[in-house]
């Protein structure tokens, strides 16, 4: 039977990291307190009081999403760049990149008598094959108590090595194959994006709330554009990794540049306008580089 490995917030990263390579899925219990979840529950709660349901056969008919968590929510900032979370991202998105960006944030509430979402990866959002690193990964943060009843999300340990027809799994998963992340409130389900997973049937009277930040290689278009997602007065606030994950860098070479800069000076308040081009190469480049010059002097 399968079942989702759980450790403490002081685990090692190192012990977290091999259950993620081994199952593609972890949950890491109580990160937050009862007073970080009653602040996180005060920011979302009017953004969920005024939206309506979804109406989409994937998103659900009884669940309501939110989004721009970063411009909506203090908590989510400092949930974005929890050391833990960064550091599972290091081992595991720069296998495929020099630096990674937040891909989504979304507050997810399924309501009572919402069914089983579909059974999917996340992934096939970046129509490619990537083999030897996932291109993005996913953390489910338990808002409110993941439960069997209330619609717990639905993991497929290890189906992050099936092979695959295409983009999708060669094959679906028999029951002994699907467990569910259920974990207390403040915890955090980390899932690769090449995991089967879905949102579990709501049978319970109650809402169940939970946050998903995902990060994603940083040379891929983000699945949520956080540019517009987060105004530009709240973006010059915000910690300078916070500032990168959204996307104010520069992925080497000179991918994301804003008039040949940093786009991050643009935060600094610096002036870029017709400022002067700098590079942005990978230091492996620069043996070629000097190796071109060489070449040209004794050519000259």
């Amino acid at each position: 039977m399968a079942k989702v490995q759980k450790v403490r917030p002081d685990e090692k990263v190192e012990v977290i990291n091999r259950i993620l390579e081994r199952d593609g899925c972890i949950v890491i219990e109580n990160v937050f307190d009862r007073q970080g979840l009653d602040r996180l529950k005060g920011e979302l709660g009017p953004h969920f009081e005024e939206t309506p349901n979804c109406t989409g056969d994937f998103y659900g008919h009884a669940t309501k999403r939110l989004s721009s968590l970063i411009a909506k929510s203090t908590l989510c900032r400092r949930m974005a760049i929890h050391p833990v979370i960064l550091a599972v991202m290091d081992e595991f998105l720069l296998k495929g990149c020099r630096q990674y960006q937040l891909n989504l944030t979304q507050a997810i509430r399924i309501g009572p008598g919402e069914p089983q979402q579909i059974m999917h990866p996340d992934d096939p959002l970046f129509p490619f094959v990537h083999p030897g690193y996932e291109a993005m990964i996913n953390c489910m943060w338990a808002v409110d108590e993941f439960t069997s009843e209330n619609g717990a999300t639905n993991v497929v340990p290890g189906s992050h090595k099936w092979e695959r027809a295409g983009l999708i799994p060669e094959r679906e998963p028999v029951q002994d194959e699907i467990t569910q992340g259920v974990m207390p409130a403040g915890s955090v389900l980390i899932y690769f994006g090449s995991l089967l997973h879905c949102g579990g049937a709501n049978r319970s009277a109650k809402p169940r709330t939970g946050v998903v930040l995902s990060y994603c290689q940083g040379w891929l278009r983000q699945s949520e554009n956080q540019y517009l997602a987060v105004p530009l007065e709240i973006a010059k606030t915000l910690p300078e990794r916070l500032q990168r994950l959204l996307g104010y860098f520069v992925h080497e070479p000179n991918l994301g540049q804003l008039e040949g800069r940093d786009p991050i000076e643009l935060l600094q308040g610096k002036t870029i306008v017709n400022a002067g081009f700098e590079e942005f190469l990978p230091a492996e480049l620069q043996p070629l580089l000097d190796q071109h010059k060489t070449r040209l002097k004794e050519a000259a």
